[in-house]
C-alpha cells in the first residue's frame, strides 16, 4: 500500500435515494473520508477510524439481533 499524499475523488455510479444525483467520495490526507452530493457544497466529513469502529459495532449489533 502506499501512503495517502493527495486527495482522491470519485463520483459514485448510481444516484443517491431519493436526490437522484451520485454521492462524490474524497479520500483526504489525515485519514479522513468526505462524503457529497454531485453539484452540491454540502460536505460531511468522517475520520476513517471512527466509521470503520462504528461499522464494527452495527454489525455486531445485526449479529447479536439475529442469534437465537
Amino acid at each position: 500500500m502506499t501512503p495517502l499524499l493527495k486527495p482522491i475523488g470519485r463520483k459514485a455510479d448510481r444516484p443517491f435515494m431519493h436526490y437522484r444525483t451520485p454521492l462524490v467520495v474524497k479520500l483526504l490526507p489525515g485519514d479522513v473520508i468526505s462524503l457529497r452530493l454531485l453539484r452540491h457544497k454540502r460536505e460531511v466529513v468522517f475520520n476513517l477510524h471512527t466509521l470503520y469502529y462504528q461499522g464494527v459495532r452495527a454489525q455486531a449489533a445485526a449479529e447479536r439481533r439475529q442469534a437465537p
